[in-house]
């Protein structure tokens, strides 16, 4: 779909004198960094059109200079359907209170 958002948490294990630059490196691919350790990891988030695009990101991190591993370990698709679905169900809602309301 078109107007999908595909939203993916990823964990790095990055070796340790390589934390920094790995950081960088993940950003410059248009992810997020949260949380960094001393010990090589990285919890990551990004964000693509597509489920390919958000596994050709993946493939990206993991090929890496200094990345020992990437996993993804979370991946939602965010879509326009969901939201006119939601709309609706609140508009029905709304419409039941203003009937329980009259007298």
């Amino acid at each position: 779909m078109p107007d999908d958002r595909h939203l993916s948490s990823l964990v790095v294990h990055a070796r340790p004198d390589a934390v920094e630059d790995v950081r960088r490196r993940v950003e410059a691919e248009g992810c997020e960094v949260h949380l960094t350790s001393p010990e090589g990891k990285l919890v990551v988030t990004t964000e693509a059109a597509t489920a390919r695009a958000l596994g050709d990101t993946l493939t990206c991190v993991q090929l890496l200079e200094g990345v020992l591993s990437a996993a993804m370990v979370f991946h939602h698709v965010d879509d326009d359907d969901d939201d006119d679905d939601h709309e609706a169900a609140t508009d029905a809602a709304q419409d039941a209170d203003k009937r329980e309301a009259q007298p």
